[in-house]
């Protein structure tokens, strides 16, 4: 009897195996079978995750002979039909789904908003929300640092951006905390930095090329003096370059600039808004990097009454869900508050979070 055990054991355990190795999608690339997850599909593109290593592989819809996933997909198309199956069929055209004992259902890849494989009971909440919100897309980063020597310094920021793209309509929205002091020996603790910034961007496609916008951006900065800076624009932008992998856009339009300072100062002026805007998928380690510029100078006085504000950030994957951040962010303020510096700058090495 207990001879039979360890037998008994490992055809429990190979059992338990079999469902897995089974589990496997299959995609037939050039008379080759290759097996693995499936992780999205588009009109161009199906990326694989195999079985034989690590990476995902990026094949060419053109070159799929055939296809078939052992888990369900979901299809987002046609102002927000979903259609679920696994995928049978694939082409540059349409896509084939097919449920249990049912036809197969063509969704044609011209009318797909986007396709979510169906999470598993174990799934994560990040993975459950990255199926069930498919329009919507965030990231949260956290950095946060201290030093004790013969200064003592403290700095925290975090900062959260998310969007939605449906269509021609984008939505962006996003806010950012820092906060840091210093205490050097023998004197005070002193805030360096207290600053809390917002926006809101509305974007809408009129052409592939051209969009019209409208945004609002908020600002409170103890440093600077400043208790409250409102800018709301409007206006049209133009996209230089796009592709799968970058976009390069420029915009401009009517804006207003409002400051109120800490004693009850307050400055203002119409301005004309000019703003450029990048996002580059990097061939390195996955990574990608944003840029932002925005150039708000005074009607009546271009060259001595102006913001500047820039900001880069270099996102690189450390798992699927997290990434290491790096990130730069600059103000230039021709007209400051009463001893106050013209020239902010604030530096970020974190972790991010995004789905």
């Amino acid at each position: 009897m207990s001879s039979s055990t360890p037998l008994a054991t490992a055809l429990v355990l190979l059992a338990g195996l079999l469902p897995s190795l089974a589990a496997a999608d299959r995609v037939t690339v050039k008379g080759v079978v290759l097996e693995g997850s499936v992780k999205s599909i588009d009109a161009k593109n199906v990326v694989l995750e195999t079985i034989y290593g690590k990476g995902d592989l990026s094949i060419d819809v053109k070159d799929v002979e055939a296809i078939e996933t052992d888990g369900n997909f979901y299809l987002w198309h046609d102002d927000d039909v979903e259609t679920v199956g696994k995928v049978v069929g694939v082409s540059p055209e349409a896509i084939q789904l097919q449920r249990d004992g049912e036809a197969a259902t063509e969704v044609s890849t011209a009318e797909l908003w986007a396709a979510r494989r169906e999470p598993g009971p174990e799934a994560s909440l990040l993975e459950r929300a990255h199926v069930e919100l498919p329009y919507w897309s965030a990231t949260f980063d956290l950095a946060f640092a201290a030093t004790q020597a013969t200064d003592d310094t403290l700095a925290f920021n975090t900062g959260l951006g998310i969007q939605r793209t449906r269509g021609p309509a984008r939505t962006k929205m996003g806010a950012r905390y820092q906060l840091g002091n210093e205490k050097k020996d023998g004197e005070s603790r002193e805030t360096t930095a207290n600053e809390i910034r917002g926006f809101l961007r509305q974007e809408y496609d009129l052409t592939s090329r051209l969009f019209a916008f409208g945004a609002i951006e908020a600002e409170y900065d103890e440093i600077e003096s400043l208790s409250l800076r409102l800018i709301p624009k409007v206006g049209l932008g133009y996209f230089l370059y796009k592709s799968e992998t970058a976009w390069l856009s420029v915009d401009t339009g009517p804006a207003y600039v409002y400051e109120r300072f800490f004693g009850g100062d307050t400055s203002s002026y119409p301005s004309i808004a000019f703003g450029a805007e990048s996002d580059w998928k990097l061939p390195v380690l996955g990574a990608s990097w944003h840029n932002r510029l925005d150039y708000t100078p005074s009607i009546t006085d271009w060259l001595d009454d102006y913001l500047v504000r820039f900001e880069t950030g270099l996102l690189v994957p450390m798992t699927e869900a997290i990434s290491l951040k790096f990130a730069v962010i600059d103000t230039y303020d021709s007209t400051p508050a009463d001893d106050a510096k013209k020239n902010s700058l604030s530096t970020l090495v974190g972790l991010a979070l995004g789905f």
